[in-house]
Parts: C-alpha cells; structure tokens; sequence
C-alpha cells in the first residue's frame, strides 16, 4: 500500500463526508480497550500496573486553566530550559540546554517517526517523556495543556494561547513582510500578521538555535545535513497565520478526521498529503504558528509545539474512542513517506527511541492506548 495513492482517494472521499458536529464532552470513567489491554496483558504479563479512576491524570486545554495554572506551566517550561544539555557538545553545539536536546532528538528522527507507522505512537511517548520531565526536573505539579486548534482559529491573537500576555505561551512575531510562504513551486500560503522575533509573555527573546532543515530531505529520506546541528543562534519568531487556521484547522476539518472510517483516512486527514497541495489538520497547526514551528525537522524549538502535539494526541485519543474495534491499528510503513521502501509498521513494531530520555524498548502496541502500557491520563474533554 503506497500513501500516496491511498492519500489522493481519501482526500477525494473526505470532500463527500457527511459530518455532525457535537460538542466536546467531558469524559466518564475512564476509557479502556479490550483489544488493546488484552494484547498488551499477553505480551508483557505483570510489566504494567493498572489504570484507573483513582491514578489517572487529566490533561486540560490551556485556555480552560487558570491564568496562575498557565504560568505555573510556562514557568517549568523556562526551568528545563534552564539545566544544562547533556549530549556531546562536539557532536551537537546546537544543544546549548536540556529544552534542546529534546529538539535535536526530534530532529535527528524526524525521517523516521514522520509519515510513517511509528508518527502518532511516538509522539505519544515524547510528550509523556516531557511532561515527566517538567515534573520530576521542575516539581511541576499542574496539567500538561494542549492547544485546541479549531477553537482558537478565528481569534488567534485574542485567545489565552497567543495573547502575549503573561500568562500566553507568548504571542506573534513582530511584523515583517517576508512574502508569501512558498510550500512548493504551485503551492503558496499567505503571509500572516508576524513573521518577526517574539517578544511578549513568557518567551520574549527567547533564541533558537537549529536551522531550519529542507522537506525534501524528509521526502527523499536524504541523510541530514553534516550541519544540522551547527550553532545558528537566531530569535524565536512567529507568523500567526489565520487564512491557515480557518482553512485547515476549522471544526468541520476536526469532525472529518474524527468520523474516519480508518486509520489511514484519519492519518491523512491531520496530516494532508506531503508535497501536495493541501495541509491537514495537524500540519495546519504548524503553519498556523510559521517558522520554526513549521519546519517539520525542528518545530519543537518553539515551545508552542508541545500544547499543539498533545491536541493531536487528543484528536487520536478521542478518534480511537469513537471506533473502539479500531483503536489497535497501525498505518504506515517504518520509513518516512517509505522513502527507502520498508516494511509495514505492526503492533510488535519496535520504537526507535528517544535519545537519552528513554533508553528501555517500547514496541508501537505499547504505546497505542493512554490506559495502558506505560500511559495512565486521559484529557479533559473527549472532541
């Protein structure tokens, strides 16, 4: 099965699909699949303790917490930043803090846990890796937040998220006319309302420090440039873009991608098809907040990249709570847009890891289901 054919006739199907809005609604006891414990339980018998009402952790959309809870969050976030790298310095001088070693394991992986079997499972787990670390490095003892797409899409600058104030994950860029974004020679988005340096809330001046890395290498599976990780100490900048979130990440766009009839329509779905000329849900939102947060290989600088991927997981968490016979399936191969051609992804598929912030093997059936394996949360609000 190649994506690229199976993506041109979903995204022909998704134009016909019927869609019914409804409200998010809090979520009851705490969701379970029988498919998927029962498959963890005979694999790893005993390796994982159970999930329930009284140990699960409930993550919350950051407009919906309390302004002091918001800066709690931001706070910790600014403390990893703060403990020094741990990674090779003669290998990695771009690692110039803790913050960016998560950044250059990203980076260093992209061509793998991208357009393939191990995207959403991965992720998954490089999140929850992150949010351990604002607890256990940083005594943080809030929700881990997530940025709700659809909801802020036709008010970016007014919403908690980018309001720039205080208690915001900061706000636009300053404005600077840089054109058109060009995804490819017949593929341009607007320019949005920033384009500039950050400079208001919780990460004014903040630096980055990795270059923006070509698509096509992702595309070609092109080995990394021999200077990725050159130190290229720039600011952080945005480019709020509100032509992308209204047109890819509206709520007709979001009830698509939950109504999907399969794994593979939703992939495409949030994802769009890469080197076409359409975005998804998923890869709106990074466009919505503009470079370095769309630039596939090293979005995560920017700090509004973890509330926008835990959305993401939420969208997964809460499609596979819609089509519970569904919730074990894997679509993709163990290569980036299967360029070299791999094998299909399975349940038993292992991760490739995560640099030094996990050295134990996981396989993709581990990480499949936020109640069990390793997982214990669920969030504030099934979509």
């Amino acid at each position: 099965m190649t994506r690229t054919l199976l993506s041109l006739s979903i995204l022909a199907l998704s134009a016909t699909l019927s869609v019914v809005n409804a409200a998010p609604k809090p979520w009851g006891p705490t969701p379970h699949f029988p498919n998927i414990d029962s498959w963890n339980n005979e694999r790893f018998p005993g390796k994982y303790e159970a999930c329930t009402d009284d140990n699960v952790k409930i993550r919350k959309d950051f407009d919906s917490m309390a302004p002091q809870e918001r800066k709690a969050y931001t706070d910790a976030v600014k403390c990893i930043m703060a403990q020094p790298s741990q990674l090779d310095q003669t290998l990695y001088p771009a690692a110039i803090n803790r913050y960016f070693d998560y950044a250059v394991v990203h980076t260093n992986l992209t061509e793998i846990v991208h357009l393939s079997a191990y995207f959403l499972t991965w992720h998954r787990y490089y999140l929850h890796l992150f949010e351990e670390d604002l607890r256990q490095t940083c005594g943080y003892q809030g929700a881990f937040p997530y940025w709700n797409w659809p909801a802020t899409a036709d008010n970016l600058h007014g919403s908690a998220v980018f309001d720039g104030s205080e208690y915001s994950m900061s706000g636009d860029g300053e404005y600077v006319d840089t054109g058109p974004v060009m995804l490819s020679p017949n593929f341009s988005l607007p320019h949005g309302s920033g384009g500039g340096c950050v400079t208001s809330g919780p990460f004014a001046n903040m630096e980055t420090t990795i270059q923006p890395i070509s698509i096509q290498n992702l595309l070609m599976g092109a080995p990394l440039p021999e200077n990725a990780f050159a130190l290229n100490r720039t600011c952080l900048t945005r480019d709020l873009n509100t032509y992308v979130a209204q047109t890819w990440c509206n709520e007709t766009a979001l009830y698509q991608a939950l109504e999907s009839d399969d794994i593979a329509t939703f992939d495409t779905l949030i994802n769009g098809v890469a080197g076409g000329g359409s975005l998804g849900l998923h890869s709106g939102a990074h466009f919505v907040v503009g470079s370095p947060g769309s630039n596939i290989f090293v979005s995560v600088q920017d700090p509004i990249w973890w509330p926008l991927h835990t959305f993401l997981d939420n969208l997964y968490t809460s499609w596979q709570a819609r089509h519970p016979d569904l919730a074990n399936s894997v679509f993709g191969t163990l290569t980036a847009n299967d360029a070299p051609p791999s094998a299909n992804g399975t349940l038993d598929s292992q991760q490739p890891g995560w640099g030094y912030f996990e050295t134990n093997p996981y396989t993709i059936g581990e990480l499949i289901s936020t109640t069990s394996g390793p997982f214990c949360y669920k969030y504030d609000v099934s979509l």
